[in-house]
């Protein structure tokens, strides 16, 4: 194990190498995210916190048990009714850390999925804006209900998500971007990265993110961009396949 600060070039490069080979011919989108959270949550627990690695997959080929927590998020928030059979929902496939219970996605309780159903919604979730922002995936496609721009526009590129500061960031509205304060606090969390990418010619982009008790610079983050290209090399057939998840959809 390592903290990211003193992860050199040699070993960054040899624990890429590491997790492609963990996630090769992976059955599921859902088992690839699983071993690359934990192979790099291994190397790199002396920073890490919390790994975590999301996906965006239609509402019709969520698990039904995915498809009830959607439901019921978008109820309180009044928005049910957006809700349809396309609807791409931001979806915890891979999680890893510190406590027992954040090492089994089936076991969260508030991060299972987000339905991107509106601007207005995901723009109440200061983080998940944050980052679909500057991975490059702007919200105005979501009214005009285009899920292939998604393909099309983010997947040419990755991008990187980066809050230097989790405890004082704030958004435009001067809302924390990490909300969670008192996970933060109690955990020490200091920078809170990701990276993310997608698929050409389909709605699916995956993004990676990092809960660290570190303060970890941009630099050091750019580092990571390369893991979400090897990601995607070693998954797009999964995608392609429509093999998301390890549980299959109503089951």
């Amino acid at each position: 194990m390592t903290s990211i600060a003193n992860l050199s070039k040699a070993d960054a490069l040899q624990l890429e190498r590491r997790f492609q080979k963990a996630i090769h011919r992976a059955p599921t989108l859902e088992a690839a995210a699983q071993k690359y959270v934990e192979v790099v949550y291994q190397a790199l627990s002396d920073s890490i916190t919390l790994l975590r690695l999301f996906a965006t997959v239609r509402f019709r080929d969520l698990p039904e048990q995915n498809q009830a927590f959607v439901r019921a998020l978008s109820e309180s928030a009044g928005a049910a009714g957006a809700i349809d059979e396309e609807t791409l929902v931001l979806s915890l496939l891979g999680s890893v850390g510190i406590e027992p219970a954040w090492c089994d996605r089936r076991q969260s309780v508030n991060h299972v999925g987000v339905p991107l159903v509106s601007p207005s919604f995901v723009g109440e979730i200061p983080m998940i804006a944050r980052l679909l922002k500057q991975l490059g995936v702007e919200l105005d496609w979501i009214d005009r209900k285009d899920t292939a721009i998604v393909g099309k526009t983010f997947g040419l590129q990755s991008g990187v998500f980066y809050v230097a500061d989790a405890t004082t960031a704030v958004d435009n509205n001067n809302r924390k971007i990490i909300s969670a304060q008192e996970f933060v606090a109690s955990y020490g969390i200091k920078t809170v990265f990701g990276v993310g990418g997608g698929y050409v010619g389909t709605p699916v982009f995956t993004a990676i993110t990092s809960f660290c008790r570190d303060n970890i610079d941009e630099a050091q983050v750019e580092r990571f961009r390369s893991h979400i290209d090897r990601f995607k090399a070693e998954t797009d057939g999964l995608v392609k396949q429509g093999r998301i998840f390890s549980v299959a959809a109503g089951g």
